[in-house]
C-alpha cells in the first residue's frame, strides 16, 4: 500500500496547475499526479486553440479570467527554473466576438457586465471592425465585442510550464492507469481517506483526492459509482496555410456557426481553426472528419477572410469540450465525499482558466476554502438546487 498527501487524477493543464499551486500554498507533503498518457496525444490541453480572454458575462467568471490573464502575462518568466523556461508565448493581440443580429443582445448584455468589472473591452461598429481587421468581411455583421488585452498562447508550452515547474518543486508524476477508487466517506465510516487503485502501482491512500480527468471524467467517476453532470462534446480543429499574410496581426476571432480561428503562435502564414460538433451524441470521439472542413469550416473561413487568399489544409484533429449543463466548471469538495475534490467540466476553457482553477483548488485543499476567488458558484450542488451560473459559453 502506497500513500500520498494529495493524489490528482489527470495530468493535463488543470491537474498540473493544481499540483503547482499546492506547493505555492505551502503543501509540503507528497503530491502525486497520475496521468496515463505522458505524450498527451489525446489530451484536451494539447488540442486546444489556447484562447485567453476576459469576455465572460457574469462577475465570478470574469474574476477567474482576469486572475488567469494576469498569470499568463508573466507566465514564461515566472514558471522558469533550473529545468528551463516554458514556451507559452502569450500573444496579446486581442479577442474578438463577432456580433450578428441573432447574438447582438446577448453580447451587449455581457459587454455591460465586462465594463462594470473593469475589463479592457470595446464595442466596435462594422466600420471600426473593418478598419481594425482589413482582411475580414464585415458586411453581414452588426459589429464586434473586442478585448484588446486578451489573446492566445501555445497550450503545450503552458502545460509544459506547469508540469516541469511542479516536478522541480517536488511533485511526483506517475504514468499509470486508474482502475478504480474509493472516495472518502463512501463506506460505513466517514473517514475522509480515499484509496486509488492503479494498474501498475496498485493501491494508493490519500487524505485529498482530486478528480481532474478532463473528457475522461465520466469514465473515471463511474469507477467509484459516481455520476457527475459532465459530458465530452467533440470539436474539429485544423491548421491551414494562408496565401497572403495580413499586414495586421489578427486577434482570436469567435465567429458565427461555432467556428473560432486565430493565427499560429509561431508562423504568420498559418492559422488554427475549430468547430464544435453539436449535432451528434456526446462521448469520446477522436476521429477527424475531413468533410467537416470541406463542407463547412473551409468555406466559412474563406468567406470571412477573403483578404488572406486561398487556404491550404495542413492537418486536422479532433478534441473535446467537457460540458456541464450550464457550460461552466465544477470546482470544490464533493458534498457527500469528504476529501474528494472536483476540477472538471471546464466546458472548453481549461487552458484559459487553469491558473485560477489551480489557485482555487489549492486554497480549498490547504485552507478549507477559496480565499483569492469566490468558488461557491462552481459547487456541484448547484445542479440539484437550480442555482446555475447564467453564462452559457461559446
Amino acid at each position: 500500500m502506497h500513500t500520498a498527501d494529495v493524489v490528482i487524477i489527470g495530468g493535463g493543464i488543470i491537474g498540473a496547475s493544481i499540483a503547482y499551486h499546492l506547493r505555492q500554498e505551502g503543501e509540503t507533503g507528497r503530491v502525486m499526479v497520475i496521468e496515463q498518457d505522458a505524450t498527451y496525444a489525446r489530451a484536451s490541453t494539447a488540442m486546444s486553440l489556447g484562447g485567453i480572454r476576459q469576455l465572460y458575462g457574469v462577475p465570478c467568471n470574469i474574476a477567474m479570467a482576469r486572475y488567469s490573464l494576469q498569470v499568463y502575462e508573466q507566465f514564461d518568466v515566472v514558471m522558469a527554473g533550473d529545468w528551463g523556461q516554458p514556451q507559452a508565448h502569450f500573444h496579446q493581440r486581442g479577442y474578438c466576438f463577432i456580433m450578428t443580429p441573432e447574438n447582438r443582445d446577448v453580447l451587449l448584455r455581457k459587454y455591460d457586465v465586462q465594463r462594470q468589472m473593469g475589463v479592457e473591452v470595446e464595442c466596435l461598429t462594422p466600420e471600426q471592425l473593418q478598419e481594425r481587421i482589413p482582411a475580414m468581411r464585415v458586411d453581414d455583421l452588426s459589429g464586434a465585442i473586442y478585448g484588446q488585452r486578451d489573446g492566445y498562447l501555445n497550450p503545450r508550452g503552458a502545460l509544459q510550464g506547469y508540469v516541469e515547474r511542479s516536478r522541480e518543486l517536488g511533485c511526483t508524476w506517475l504514468q499509470d492507469e486508474v482502475t478504480g477508487f474509493t472516495p472518502g466517506g463512501s463506506g460505513a465510516s466517514s473517514e475522509p481517506t480515499s484509496t486509488v487503485y492503479t494498474r501498475k502501482m496498485g493501491a494508493i491512500t490519500t487524505r485529498a483526492l482530486v478528480l481532474a480527468a478532463g473528457p475522461w471524467t465520466p469514465h473515471v467517476a463511474a469507477l467509484a459509482g459516481l455520476d457527475l453532470p459532465v459530458q465530452p462534446v467533440r470539436r474539429q480543429a485544423c491548421e491551414v496555410i494562408i496565401s497572403k499574410t495580413p499586414r495586421e496581426k489578427l486577434p482570436m476571432i469567435i465567429d458565427a456557426n461555432d467556428i473560432h480561428f486565430r493565427p499560429h503562435t509561431e508562423f504568420d502564414d498559418h492559422m488554427l481553426a475549430t468547430h464544435v460538433v453539436r449535432d451528434e451524441p456526446p462521448g469520446l470521439q477522436f476521429v477527424w472528419d475531413p468533410a467537416q472542413f470541406d463542407d463547412h469550416m473551409g468555406p466559412h473561413l474563406q468567406r470571412r477572410l477573403p483578404g488572406v487568399g486561398p487556404l491550404q489544409l495542413q492537418r486536422g484533429w479532433a478534441g473535446h469540450y467537457v460540458m456541464t449543463p450550464d457550460e461552466n466548471p465544477i470546482l470544490g469538495e464533493h458534498p457527500t465525499h469528504p476529501g474528494l475534490y472536483l476540477a472538471v467540466g471546464l466546458s472548453g476553457h481549461g487552458v484559459m482558466l487553469a491558473p485560477a482553477v489551480g489557485k482555487v483548488l489549492a486554497e480549498i485543499i490547504c485552507q478549507g476554502r477559496s480565499v483569492t476567488l469566490d468558488a461557491r458558484p462552481y459547487r456541484l450542488e448547484r445542479f440539484a438546487t437550480g442555482d446555475l451560473i447564467p453564462d452559457a459559453q461559446i
